[in-house]
């Protein structure tokens, strides 16, 4: 197989992230210690909703895992120069990168790890260093128009038939689409989970919530945080509609399921939450109970479709 498989993965990601973690300093060994547990979390998770959702063969599945295991893999570097996880902060040593995911893409390709990772063939390269610059974008529309029965039926392929091919650019770009979702209702999960079991916080204040920006996070148009910054609106309340509307940037059901079944989004008001930020808590849970039952198929978010 042309993909190692995934205990080769973790072998070779392990042995990557551990020379950070043995040179780490007391600030940052914590960070790097989060960033492998959050990656390891981020691979298994995927792999599961994989079962329930594409239904990969073998050759897909490596693949997939390979680029959930490895799409924050710019962060291990980033804190070593940055000494933090502020994607703002990458501009002043990386001019032309926007964020952790396009400085993943550069590691992976400049220390070899798809040598080690995909040995014999060179064809997929370029599909994971796309899917690890992607992975930290917000684009709600990636599963516009596709359907879980297309999605099914890569199972009749074989990767490399598929990237060998010259009549198969749909299928390629779906390919992309739906890893790239994956990951990202994954990493949005772990986030949530993190804020419960108290490994990260949210602060919370008296400072009242700009309404237009509370009007934007219920048209799912919120801006970004350093967008918000520059207005000059941002204070630690307005975090809270940010990590609310990780809920409409969502595109498979099974992991709001998860979200609604581990009551995540009450949890984590009751961990961090105040009577200011609560209209946009009931808010979240209303709308992802709507994208859950709106679904044709139980798999797919079909708001956009």
């Amino acid at each position: 197989m042309d993909i190692k498989n995934i205990d080769e993965q973790k072998k070779i990601f392990g042995e990557y992230t551990d020379y950070y973690i043995k040179n780490a300093n007391e600030s940052t060994i914590n960070g790097y210690k989060d960033k492998q547990e959050h990656s390891l979390f981020v691979m298994d998770e995927t792999l599961l909703v994989d079962a329930l959702f594409t239904e990969y063969n073998d050759s897909f599945k490596n693949l997939l895992a390979l680029e959930s295991l490895f799409h924050d893999v710019g962060r291990f570097e980033q804190l070593k120069v940055t000494s933090s996880f502020r994607d703002n902060e990458l501009k002043t040593y990386y001019p032309d990168m926007e964020d952790h995911g396009d400085l993943g893409s550069k590691v992976i390709k400049e220390h070899g790890l798809l040598n080690d990772l995909i040995p014999d063939v060179r064809l997929y390269d370029e599909e994971v260093m796309k899917v690890i610059k992607l992975h930290s974008k917000v684009n709600i529309n990636l599963l516009d128009g596709i359907m879980r029965d297309y999605i099914l039926a890569f199972k009749n392929y074989d990767l490399k038939e598929l990237f060998l091919s010259n009549n198969a650019d749909k299928e390629r770009k779906i390919l992309t689409n739906v890893n790239t979702s994956i990951i990202q209702d994954v990493d949005r999960l772990d986030i949530f989970r993190k804020i419960v079991k108290g490994i990260w916080v949210p602060m919370v204040t008296d400072d009242q919530i700009d309404p237009e920006l509370f009007e934007l996070f219920k048209q799912g148009k919120l801006p970004s945080m350093n967008e918000i910054k520059a207005q000059g609106k941002w204070n630690p309340n307005v975090g809270h509609l940010v990590r609310m509307s990780f809920i409409n940037q969502m595109n498979l059901v099974p992991v709001l399921v998860k979200i609604r079944e581990e009551n995540l989004i009450d949890q984590i008001y009751q961990a961090s939450g105040n009577e200011i930020v609560l209209p946009a808590y009931e808010f979240a849970k209303e709308q992802m109970d709507k994208m859950i039952n709106d679904s044709e198929d139980g798999i797919i978010i079909n708001k956009r479709r």
